[in-house]
């Protein structure tokens, strides 16, 4: 037979024993309670991500779309020089005319 006091330092330990694993049971139930929450963030997360990368996606095709509107219909400065000095020539010309034929109308109506 054995001391009662090995009996009560046995007992004692089986105790200590039962009490750390039910602990380290407990504290591994909260982890994995906590890594199947962060496991839906991330779900959630990643959905949010996709969705704004789309929506990014989109708006970057529409500005490329207006940019390449822009490129066809952009007048360059040469261009608009050019047109400028046709449109002064024809201002021009319409003055000159004006100023011949308006002493020739007046001479005909005195």
């Amino acid at each position: 037979m054995q001391d009662p006091s090995v009996d009560s330092a046995l007992a004692e330990i089986r105790r200590l024993v039962e009490v750390g694993f039910e602990r380290t049971a407990g504290q591994n139930a909260l982890i994995l309670q906590r890594l199947d929450h962060a496991d839906g963030r991330h779900a959630d997360l990643a959905k949010r991500v996709d969705a704004d990368r789309a929506v990014a996606e989109a708006r970057g095709q529409a500005l490329e779309t207006r940019l390449d509107a822009l490129e066809r219909d952009v007048v360059t400065r040469p261009q608009l020089a050019d047109r400028t000095r046709q449109i002064l020539a024809v201002v021009g010309l319409l003055v000159t005319a004006a100023g011949v034929l308006i002493p020739v109308v007046i001479s005909l109506i005195r």
